[in-house]
């Protein structure tokens, strides 16, 4: 398979020769990296690039391992899955990581009464509905947040602005000031931006992250074509 028929439409925005030299790199160095090397562009094979509507940008994969049991023997896994704030489909509410754990109770807002929900942890739901979960660096090594946001800088400043020469009318939601950084690559003339601090100073400080972002995001959305964002499912 070609690097071009791996990203398949994607390779659209996405600067092809910059995500190879990347990944070489990661490959030859000696450290373990969070995500698994195979799972790093794993938010783009979730979200379809026709159908992409907003992108919603973090900072950093998590940089933690887990202990899990493959074939019979027990190993360390990284905890990033290769979508931003996600963990794993299996992952048990008890267990989601502190990020995690902020953006569902932002998102169904417990304030409000609700029938019984149902949540999904890898984020892929929203992927499929055209939402890209994207990390301003791709990749880290374990236990070293921002150890590789210098080199995927370039990777994301020319994904954004070359979204912004592709399409129009996409909300970009900037998770925290090194996502915020990146804001200058969007054309606001056509496009909605809208800023607000990562999830993890909302899990540091104990505090609810604002339930109104996603309602904006979707009465945006709304406006534009009529249908938003099933953030979470309700019956």
């Amino acid at each position: 398979m070609t690097i071009q028929e791996y990203f398949g439409d994607w390779s659209k925005v996405i600067d092809l020769e910059e995500a190879d030299r990347i990944v070489k790199k990661l490959l030859a160095s000696p450290y373990k990296i969070c995500p698994e090397p195979k799972n790093i562009f794993q938010s783009f094979l979730h979200c379809p690039f026709k159908d992409l509507r907003c992108v919603v940008l973090g900072l950093d994969p998590y940089p933690t391992l887990k202990t899990t049991v493959l074939e019979d023997s027990v190993t360390k896994v990284p905890v990033a899955t290769g979508i931003a704030f996600a963990n794993t489909p299996d992952t048990p509410e008890e267990s989601y990581s502190p990020s995690l754990g902020i953006l569902k109770e932002s998102v169904i807002n417990y304030d409000i009464p609700h029938r019984t929900t149902i949540f999904d942890p890898s984020l892929e739901k929203w992927e499929e509905q055209g939402v890209l979960m994207l990390n301003s660096a791709l990749s880290c090594q374990v236990g070293r947040v921002g150890s590789h946001s210098l080199m995927w800088r370039p990777f994301i400043s020319s994904l954004l602005t070359n979204l912004s020469k592709q399409r129009c009318g996409i909300v970009y939601v900037l998770m925290g000031t090194v996502a915020c950084s990146f804001e200058p690559c969007i054309n606001r003339k056509f496009n909605h931006v809208i800023r607000i601090r990562h999830p993890s100073y909302y899990a540091r400080t104990k505090t609810k992250m604002p339930s109104e972002l996603w309602d904006r995001i979707n009465t945006i959305l709304i406006s534009q074509n009529g249908y938003g964002i099933e953030w979470y499912q309700e019956y």
